[in-house]
């Protein structure tokens, strides 16, 4: 029988709510194999002061991560032309037998900027391969560009979903793609990821993958969507659940899968 694997997904607010998320973490940590977090850091602090002076935001939070997981290997998908960016983190069990890990730009804005929450950066597709009872797996982790207008289709958006696509495509073996895409249920961006892959948010019939501790949780007219996991035909969906911790304004989604 192929192995259980166990993967959490997290926009981690950049540490914001960092007790809660540290304690999130290592609660989780006993029954997760794969965590796959969104907006993470790995500068220091007075750089991450400098761009959000009026909000705490946690500049070492992907060395705080490791520090919490001495069991995983982590991996952050930096930019070499700017280390102070907020990105992606992969932690994998120490016993997982991961043959790649890697990362590439999937959006590149015209003009980089970042200042407290409005964050117009460079965007990475961040992807894991290892061993799934004999078949090689591989878990993609997107943080889908923000551009301060909603999360509708955009050419930018349009194009990104394709450069996603076109990886995914490319992946002859079993896929998962999760994360926050920063999109709505019904874009023609969502549909080019959904195509060939079942999208859990829906099948589910998740209503909301906000916590109270988004700013627009309380207003009916918001969406409450940014958070999705996407997985192949070939993977046998065992469990899959929003949870409730408030660890962010983002809900952690958790799956289980062979």
């Amino acid at each position: 029988m192929m192995n259980l694997m166990r993967l959490i997904t997290l926009n981690a607010w950049c540490g914001r709510a960092l007790y809660p998320l540290m304690t999130f973490i290592k609660k989780s940590a006993s029954e997760t194999d794969i965590f796959c977090f969104q907006e993470v850091l790995d500068t220091d602090q007075g750089a991450v002061d400098e761009r959000h002076p009026d909000e705490y935001v946690c500049g070492d939070l992907f060395r705080r991560i490791t520090a919490t997981l001495p069991d995983f290997n982590g991996a952050f998908a930096s930019f070499g032309d700017n280390p102070h960016r907020q990105s992606q983190a992969i932690f994998v069990r120490k016993t997982v037998p991961v043959t790649d890990i890697g990362d590439f730009l999937v959006h590149e804005p015209v003009r980089a900027h970042e200042h407290g929450s409005a964050v117009f950066s460079s965007r990475k597709l961040q992807h894991l391969t290892f061993d799934l009872g004999g078949r090689e797996c591989v878990i993609a982790n997107l943080h889908g560009l923000w551009n301060g207008g909603g999360k509708t289709d955009c050419p930018e958006r349009l194009a990104q979903s394709e450069s996603v696509r076109k990886f995914l495509d490319g992946v002859k073996g079993p896929k998962v793609l999760c994360g926050d895409f920063n999109l709505l249920p019904d874009t023609e961006s969502m549909a080019i990821l959904e195509k060939g892959m079942i999208n859990l948010v829906k099948t589910h019939g998740v209503r909301s993958t906000r916590t109270p501790l988004y700013r627009l949780y309380d207003d009916p007219t918001a969406s409450k969507f940014a958070d999705y996991a996407l997985v192949s035909p070939d993977i046998k969906v065992e469990r899959f659940e929003v949870l409730p911790d408030l660890a962010s304004d983002h809900a952690a989604l958790r799956l289980e899968f062979r």
